[in-house]
């Protein structure tokens, strides 16, 4: 996914703005002669205005819609629209009556700074909490070649590791818990028409949105390509559904496509022994309910 398609509003915005400080300063300045013009203020201001653009598409570029993704946006704006008019300021004389254009230059870098400040808060703490979901992973298995390079979650073989260990103890304990398997409705056409890079970066939002919804006990690991599966244990099949229905709610703020999923509770009376086994039988599942045209939209 490119700039276009996932913050067009945003783009749209920056352009916008953009134009509208250089119309500002032709229709209240005089642009100055060349003698009167200073090429090493111009070099640093214009060096800085670029920083800030390119922090700003960098935004725009890996982050998902949402809250902290409009924190860094409005912030790296308002700082954008300073630097610029600040850079314009070299070219054009402004009269001392006016100061509408001094005030613009002014104001919004330290209104953009704070409001900057509070979104690299807010992903501080998104990144905290994934990290602390991906510690949870490792909690009996601590082999970072289980990681999937791409997703950060863990490959398969983790899952049938823990699967299997959560086998013996529900044998022990008698509590029930459930699986979910789940995959990306038309991927393939998407990595078609997108890209692999475009689908690449789906991938990884998925995942990381996903790590967030979910209790940091439930285990969320990419099984094959778009498929990805969830271990909730201690949860009973209505339990499970909340917590995806949930997860689907949340999902839908950020991203636009649509996901099959499926449920199975496990309970100690089924004597179910074979990860393998279990993870084939959510599989013919999801696939009878696609075929049935079954499935959960994130719009």
């Amino acid at each position: 996914m490119g700039f276009s398609s996932q913050h067009p509003a945003k783009l749209s915005l920056t352009a916008l703005l953009f134009v509208l400080c250089i119309l500002l300063a032709v229709n209240y300045g005089d642009l100055k002669v060349a003698a009167e013009i200073d090429w090493m203020d111009i070099l640093g201001e214009g060096s800085s205005l670029a920083v800030v653009i390119a922090w700003l598409l960098l935004v725009l570029y890996s982050r998902p819609a949402g809250p902290v993704t409009n924190g860094l946006y409005v912030g790296s704006l308002l700082l954008v629209m300073s630097y610029q008019l600040n850079l314009l300021d070299e070219f054009f004389q402004y009269p001392e009556s006016h100061r509408l254009l001094s005030w613009l230059e002014s104001i919004p870098a330290p209104i953009g700074m704070l409001i900057l400040t509070l979104g690299l808060i807010g992903w501080h703490k998104e990144q905290r909490f994934i990290n602390q979901q991906l510690a949870s992973r490792e909690l009996h298995l601590r082999h970072y070649q289980l990681l999937d390079p791409l997703t950060k979650l863990y490959k398969p073989e983790y899952m049938l590791a823990v699967l299997k260990r959560e086998l013996e103890l529900q044998q022990q304990h008698q509590q029930p818990f459930c699986l979910a398997l789940v995959d990306i409705s038309q991927f393939g056409r998407f990595n078609r028409e997108q890209g692999m890079a475009a689908a690449d970066l789906l991938l990884q939002q998925l995942s990381e949105l996903t790590l967030v919804q979910f209790r940091s006990g439930d285990l969320v690991c990419r099984y094959s390509g778009d498929k990805f599966v969830i271990l909730m244990p201690q949860s009973n099949q209505a339990t499970a559904q909340s917590l995806l229905q949930n997860a689907t709610s949340q999902l839908s703020l950020h991203l636009h496509t649509q996901l099959h999923w499926t449920i199975t509770e496990i309970t100690a009376a089924q004597q179910v022994t074979k990860p393998q086994r279990l993870l084939s039988q959510l599989w013919q599942q999801l696939q009878q309910q696609k075929q049935q045209k079954t499935q959960w939209s994130l719009v």
